[in-house]
């Protein structure tokens, strides 16, 4: 009789639970390991650790700094496949500022104003790479399924106005000594750091536009360029290399991509000619850090501190040449001690002081103003090639001792160590280096510069200034591909053609209908 009551009660327990109660499983029974809420600051350490593009790899192939020996393993083609999808990154910061406000924050707070900026750094991220793209109807989740593509025009419109507004509003936090921020892995919650990034940004952005500057007054590119620059009260920028925006790499959290453990890798790769001919050809000692003397030189009774021992591979050679070459020793490595012997390589720069003092002398150089905190174009040319030569610890007289691996050697050693007498005066004197002016040749000196800086860092930034500028003149041929052309784009990510057809008919229209990797996009015309 027990044995009935029993199940009666039970039976009637589940009724109850089954109509009465409207709460869930999860409701009744809370589980104390599964968060509820996401913390705000753990939404944006998300988010800063996406701004990383890690060298190695294919970057520093279209990039034109590394190149691939071997066919098993890649190649050095300009097919490019889709772009950058970051909309799951931008979803982050929408989210981000939510939980800010949900926890008890005032629209004015760091989450919101760090947010216009992150929003102007991936949206013209996707923008620079493949041209127009959803910005003012996407993240609207279910409410905007097929989001329409907005021109790269107002995209570059709508983020140079959110980082007016993210400059504007960190003023004001930074006024009333705001200390909400955390989780912030770059500058330990210091607003005044990101203000400089948020304007040096900026700047960036401006030089993207520079074929627009004097054929579109709507964008109004050098009074921009000139207001933050003439005003650096008001828009504060970087003053030293300790004010960049960079990715500090830990061992053995977060290793460097470079390091002994896959040196195996590295053997596949050779550095290329587009960047250790312009090392020297202007006898630069930066070649010595970044570069080994190619092996098979030494052996044939070449110094490890000749400049002629240093050769880069031609990345638009056929695999098969380029496999000769690097078998026969006649092709440079990267530099093995500094990249391979350890775990943690260098700091890589994301926004950084060397690259905005190219863009200012670029600036003066177009005559978008005529000087800036620093002097005249020669002064911030001449201090970006010192902080470059800085970062790679170059005294700027005396001597270095410099790495090399020997012929047949492991990465771990032994080295050849050697020692090179260094004078930046003597380095700066040059015809091929000092600045003459500015015009086009300066121009030019210029654009090399930054390229040489930007070497393992700035994600695609090389890339982008040669599409934009033609300097330093990239290699092509058979084993780039792409008929003897060096890709202008990257295409939209291949779920678009189905699921937002006729917003993705209408961007590509401009490429002729075709979603083509040569296409002319708005910027470059």
């Amino acid at each position: 009789m027990k044995k009935y009551i029993k199940q009666i009660v039970t039976l009637a327990l589940m009724v109850s639970l089954g109509t009465g109660c409207q709460d869930s499983f999860d409701d009744l029974y809370p589980n104390p390991n599964k968060p509820t809420d996401v913390p705000a600051s753990l939404l944006f350490n998300q988010v800063l650790n996406t701004m990383l593009e890690s060298p190695g790899g294919q970057l520093d192939r279209t990039n034109q700094y590394q190149l691939q020996n071997n066919s098993y393993f890649g190649n050095n083609q300009y097919n490019f496949g889709a772009g950058s999808q970051l909309y799951g990154t931008l979803t982050n910061v929408v989210n981000m500022e939510k939980q800010a406000t949900v926890s008890g924050a005032s629209d004015l707070n760091p989450y919101h104003a760090l947010g216009k900026f992150f929003r102007a750094y991936y949206f013209t991220k996707m923008s620079l790479e493949t041209g127009d793209i959803p910005m003012s109807e996407a993240l609207q989740g279910a409410t905007a399924l097929m989001p329409k593509y907005d021109s790269q025009k107002t995209v570059f419109q709508n983020s140079l106005t959110m980082l007016e507004e993210a400059n504007a509003d960190l003023t004001q936090l930074i006024a009333k000594n705001d200390v909400t921020l955390t989780g912030d892995m770059y500058f330990s919650n210091s607003l005044a750091a990101w203000q400089k990034v948020v304007n040096t940004f900026r700047l960036r952005l401006l030089i993207h536009l520079s074929k627009k500057a004097t054929t579109d007054a709507d964008l109004n590119v050098a009074q921009q360029f000139a207001m933050i620059i003439n005003d650096p009260v008001k828009y504060p920028i970087m003053t030293s290399s300790a004010n960049e925006l960079k990715y500090t790499w830990l061992n053995p959290t977060n290793r460097y991509p470079l390091n002994k453990e896959t040196f195996a890798n590295g053997a596949l790769n050779n550095s290329t000619s587009t960047y250790v001919s312009l090392l020297t050809d202007r006898k630069d000692p930066r070649v010595f850090i970044t570069t080994d003397p190619a092996p098979g030189l030494v052996t044939a009774g070449g110094s490890p501190t000749d400049f002629s021992s240093f050769k880069g591979g031609d990345i638009g050679q056929d695999m098969g040449a380029l496999a000769s070459q690097n078998g026969g020793g006649v092709l440079s490595y990267i530099n093995r001690y500094r990249y391979y012997s350890g775990y943690t390589g260098e700091t890589t720069a994301i926004i950084g002081f060397t690259e905005m003092c190219f863009n200012i002398a670029e600036a003066i150089n177009r005559g978008w103003i005529t000087k800036g905190p620093l002097g005249d174009a020669e002064a911030y040319y001449n201090a970006g090639i010192k902080a470059s030569m800085s970062f790679y610890s170059i005294p700027a007289k005396g001597t270095m001792t410099v790495y090399s691996l020997p012929l047949g050697v492991p990465v771990a050693g032994p080295y050849v160590s050697s020692t090179v007498n260094v004078d930046y005066d003597a380095y700066y004197a040059q015809p091929t280096v000092k600045y003459v002016g500015n015009n086009e040749a300066g121009l030019k000196q210029i654009l090399e510069q930054k390229y040489i800086a930007f070497y393992l860092n700035s994600g695609l930034e090389a890339y982008f200034n040669w599409r934009r500028t033609g300097v330093p003149v990239f290699k092509t041929g058979v084993g780039t591909g792409n008929n003897g052309k060096i890709a202008l784009r990257y295409k939209y990510q291949a779920a678009e053609q189905s699921a937002n057809t006729a917003n993705y008919n209408a961007a590509i229209a401009q490429y002729n209908n075709v979603d083509d990797v040569n296409g002319v996009m708005w910027l470059l015309k």
